[in-house]
């Protein structure tokens, strides 16, 4: 009954609005439930990781350490956004903190997955990386917005 509800929310999903159902059906099938309680630690920067996370209910935020005592909160996220795709498309250490904001549902697909996947079902893959690199696209634009205020501000600074 939870895999029908879970469907219907990625059917909703504008990310997912290029994929038949029985893609999404595939993809689900995939992917395993985690459930988070407010609070709790779900990535940790700095830690390998190996699946990335869609957010079917709650809200989750996202924090970067510029220090061991400052800790710079970088956005919230919600129902139909995902995270942690970075770590199945690259080897690289989790780059921020992730932790459930109220109490969460998660869908999480993992690196065996996504290489079963790339094995069995190509046009499935191509499709779910098209979703990953345009949110890694829209996510690089906000970065590359807030570099231009810190810069500004940088700037006003040394006139004044």
């Amino acid at each position: 009954m939870e895999s029908i509800k879970y469907l219907s929310k990625l059917t909703m999903n504008p990310k997912f609005i290029d994929f038949t159902k029985e893609e999404l059906q595939k993809f689900l099938s995939s992917c395993k439930i985690e459930k988070f309680n407010k609070g709790d630690m779900i990535i940790k920067e700095g830690e390998k990781g190996d699946k990335l996370y869609i957010v079917v209910e709650g809200q989750v935020g996202v924090s970067k350490a510029i220090t061991e005592e400052v800790v710079f909160f970088l956005t919230t996220l919600s129902e139909g956004d995902f995270f942690g795709e970075m770590a199945i498309l690259t080897s690289h250490p989790r780059s921020a903190n992730v932790f459930a904001k109220t109490d969460t549902t998660l869908l999480s697909f993992d690196i065996t997955a996504y290489d079963t996947l790339k094995r069995e079902d190509k046009l499935l893959f191509a499709k779910l990386n098209s979703v990953f690199a345009v949110t890694l696209a829209e996510r690089l634009y906000k970065v590359e917005e807030r570099i231009k205020l810190i810069i500004k501000a940088s700037l006003i600074k040394d006139i004044i």
